[in-house]
C-alpha cells in the first residue's frame, strides 16, 4: 500500500509558458440577427471558427476551432464574446478551453481557461482581430501586446429588426410600336411580367430586394436576342438603363422562346422609385437587327400578392 501511494505522487508539479499565436478565418455555421437598444444596433452572432494554432508546446500546436456567441454594439463598436478554443494536434491530447473576452473597435481581449488532458491546468490571455462575419486573424494565446479593454453590459429590451416581405407584380405586353423610334415592318411581339420582391424594415421603408423578369417572345424567324432590360423613361421617351436581366447574347434558331432571369441585390432606393411611380419605367427587349429596342412595354401598376 506504501508502494502505491508513492507511485501515485511520484510525478513531479511543475509551471511552464504557454503560448500560440493563432488564426480562425473559415466561418460556418453562422447565425446572426440584429436588434436596436436604447444606445445602437446590436449584431448577435453564433458561429464556428476554424484554423490553425501555432506553439512549440505540442498540445497548442494544430487544427483550431471556434465556437463562440458574440454580440456587438456596431454603433458603438464594443461587445463581448464566450467560447470555446479547441487544438488538436496530430499526436493527439490537445486543449479545449473555455474563454470569455470584451471587444472594442475589431479586436478581442479575454482569458482562457481548460483543464488540459494530463491533469494539468491552461490559465492564459487570450487577444485578436475580429470581426463576427470574418473571424479571428492575427490572434496570440498567452503572448502578445492588446490594449486593455473592459466592456460593461446591461441586460435589457432590444427590439429586434423586422423584414417584411413583399411581392408585386406587374404584366407585360411588349411590342415594336412601343419602342422609340417605332420599329416599322417587324412583325414580332412578346408578353409576361417583371416581378418585384422587396424586403421592408419594422418601419415600412424598403431595403432592397429582387427583379424576376420573365418573358415569352415571338419573331418571324431567326432572332438573336442582345438584352432584356429595365430603363427609366416615360412613354415615348428613351431613358438609362436600371436593371439588365443579365441575358447575354444568344441566337434562336425558330424565334419561340422565353426568357427568365433574376436580378439580386438590387437597391432600396431603386425599388422604392419604381414602386412609387411605375408609369416612369419600361421594358425593352433588344435584337442584333435592333440594338435600340425591338419590343418595348410601360411598366402598369404592380399588383401586390
Amino acid at each position: 500500500m506504501a508502494t502505491g501511494i508513492a507511485a501515485a505522487w511520484s510525478r513531479q508539479q511543475a509551471t511552464q509558458a504557454a503560448s500560440a499565436t493563432f488564426t480562425a478565418a473559415s466561418v460556418s455555421q453562422l447565425r446572426s440577427s440584429t436588434c436596436t437598444g436604447s444606445d445602437g444596433t446590436y449584431q448577435d452572432t453564433n458561429a464556428v471558427y476554424s484554423g490553425t494554432a501555432t506553439s512549440s508546446n505540442t498540445q497548442l500546436n494544430g487544427p483550431l476551432e471556434i465556437r463562440a456567441h458574440s454580440v456587438v454594439n456596431t454603433t458603438e463598436g464594443l461587445g463581448w464574446l464566450d467560447g470555446t478554443f479547441r487544438v488538436r494536434p496530430a499526436s493527439g491530447g490537445g486543449v479545449n478551453a473555455s474563454f470569455h473576452a470584451a471587444i472594442a473597435n475589431g479586436n478581442l481581449t479575454g482569458l482562457a481557461t481548460a483543464g488540459v488532458h494530463d491533469g494539468g491546468k491552461l490559465v492564459a490571455s487570450l487577444s485578436s482581430a475580429f470581426t463576427q462575419a470574418g473571424g479571428f486573424t492575427s490572434g496570440n494565446l498567452g503572448t502578445g501586446s492588446a490594449t486593455n479593454t473592459g466592456v460593461l453590459f446591461t441586460q435589457g429590451s432590444c427590439t429586434k429588426v423586422k423584414q417584411v416581405k413583399g411581392t408585386f407584380v406587374s404584366r407585360l405586353d411588349l411590342n415594336p410600336r412601343e419602342v422609340v423610334p417605332p420599329v416599322t415592318g417587324l412583325r414580332a411581339s412578346a408578353n409576361g411580367s417583371v416581378t418585384f420582391d422587396v424586403t421592408r424594415d419594422s418601419s415600412g421603408a424598403i431595403t432592397g430586394g429582387n427583379v424576376v423578369f420573365y418573358v415569352n417572345y415571338d419573331f418571324p424567324g431567326s432572332v438573336t436576342i442582345t438584352g432584356l432590360t429595365l430603363n427609366q423613361g416615360n412613354r415615348g421617351v428613351n431613358g438609362p438603363k436600371l436593371v439588365d436581366a443579365g441575358t447575354g447574347t444568344f441566337t434562336d434558331a425558330d424565334g419561340h422562346g422565353n426568357v427568365t432571369k433574376v436580378v439580386t441585390g438590387v437597391t432600396g432606393s431603386q425599388l422604392t422609385s419604381i414602386l412609387a411611380n411605375p408609369h416612369g419605367y419600361y421594358v425593352t427587349l433588344t435584337t442584333s437587327a435592333n440594338p435600340n429596342g425591338a419590343l418595348r412595354d410601360q411598366l402598369e401598376t404592380p399588383q401586390r400578392k
